[in-house]
């Protein structure tokens, strides 16, 4: 794993994010460093009592931004990190602790790699109106030249980044209180930053609650909260139940759906 800068840009960097580190961190980091031989890591936390090998703890940089709950600004561990690091890439992709990657992450985003930003879903507040986030309370925390730009990228794991859109969103971005997905999303809008969304099949594995399906096939899985992974796990949904479950999520607007298709 590369974790000091070598004066060459690296195709790509991968930032696997992660809050104790517990068994589950460790078993799902050693999973993602032997599915990518060779790729730079780089573990990053904030403020932890024990560390991966090679972590960057953010706590460590000067603070610049509001942090009420880790929860709502996981982004700013990215882009602390990224004010301060000593690695640059062509592309960065965001994991977390919970994420089950037993797959070459540089062919798995291969289809959109040419994207300023990809992920599962981006949406604007006229496309998505009832997404919790776009309440008046959270939208005036952003700046008033940023609201007309509202929108939304769910969820915030997954997402891949090129060097150029990371760099101009750490730029324009304000230091207040503002939700994770909400002030990203509308980063990405005011900048005219390309989204695209990962494959049908890809994005399947993404979900926002604890993953329902088996684990069987190659991918990137979040999020998976459990040591056994496949106890009690239905099959993953293939074909028309898989089109079918993503059409119906795409009707909610937090894109959380926990029921099951017809059959499984």
């Amino acid at each position: 794993m590369a974790t000091e800068n070598t004066g060459k840009q690296l195709d790509l960097c991968i930032l696997f994010f992660y809050h104790k580190c517990d068994e589950l961190t460790r078993k799902h980091y050693q999973l993602l460093v032997n599915s990518n031989p060779g790729a730079c890591i780089i573990p990053l936390t904030r403020a932890v009592s024990e560390h991966l090998p090679g972590s960057v703890d953010v706590a460590e940089f000067a603070a610049d931004w509001e942090i009420s709950q880790p929860w709502r600004n996981i982004d700013v561990t990215l882009y602390a990190w990224f004010q301060n690091r000593t690695v640059s890439a062509q592309r960065y992709i965001l994991i977390e602790y919970d994420c089950y990657c037993n797959v070459d992450l540089k062919l798995h985003y291969a289809q959109v790699w040419d994207a300023d930003v990809a992920g599962v879903d981006y949406f604007t507040s006229s496309a998505n109106p009832r997404w919790h986030w776009f309440n008046s309370d959270e939208l005036q925390k952003l700046p008033a030249d940023d609201r007309q730009h509202a929108a939304g990228v769910v969820p915030f794991v997954g997402m891949m980044f090129s060097h150029s859109a990371l760099e101009r969103i750490v730029a324009s971005l304000n230091r207040r209180d503002v939700f994770c997905e909400l002030r990203l999303g509308t980063a990405i809008k005011k900048l005219g930053l390309t989204f695209k969304r990962l494959p049908l099949s890809k994005r399947l594995l993404i979900s926002w609650h604890a993953y329902p399906w088996q684990i069987n096939n190659p991918g990137l899985y979040h999020g998976i909260k459990s040591l056994s992974p496949n106890e009690g796990k239905a099959p993953t949904p293939q074909g028309l139940n898989a089109l079918y479950y993503d059409w119906k999520r795409s009707f909610n607007p937090q894109r959380i759906l926990k029921q099951r298709p017809p059959g499984q």
